[in-house]
């Protein structure tokens, strides 16, 4: 497995498993957007990745746009879960599939606008993390 699909996999469970998190989304938290889903809902959005190598020590980092879609009546709930990211991210380890570690994990960026269609509000939010290859 890849750094980049540790990271994502690891970073999907860490969000499924959080209750402040999931008591604003239910389990709807995906990869990819979804359509038929009820709103509001949680998907990945663009990963990058860069060798941030030091020391003889392999690192990667990665930032990931998590995007929570839904409609503006949902626009308090999107804030919430919004929250519950950075609190998830900073109250719990972010477990990756060996051989890779998480290093401080965080959320960097939260944003909450109106998409091009007014009914649908985007909730955005980008997570950085230092990949270690252990």
């Amino acid at each position: 497995m890849s750094a980049e699909a540790a990271f994502q996999s690891g970073l999907l469970e860490h969000l499924r498993r959080d209750p402040g998190i999931t008591a604003q989304l239910e389990a709807r938290i995906f990869d990819q957007p979804r359509s038929g889903v009820r709103y509001p809902f949680l998907y990945l959005g663009r990963a990058i990745s860069e060798a941030a190598d030091a020391s003889e020590t392999k690192l990667i980092e990665m930032r990931q746009t998590v995007l929570i879609r839904g409609r503006r009546d949902d626009s308090e709930t999107i804030k919430k879960a919004l929250g519950a990211i950075r609190s998830a991210l900073e109250t719990s380890p972010l477990v990756l599939e060996a051989p890779y570690a998480a290093i401080h994990p965080r959320l960097v960026y939260a944003d909450l606008f109106s998409t091009s269609d007014s009914r649908i509000v985007q909730g955005l939010a980008r997570v950085r993390v230092m990949v270690h290859q252990v």
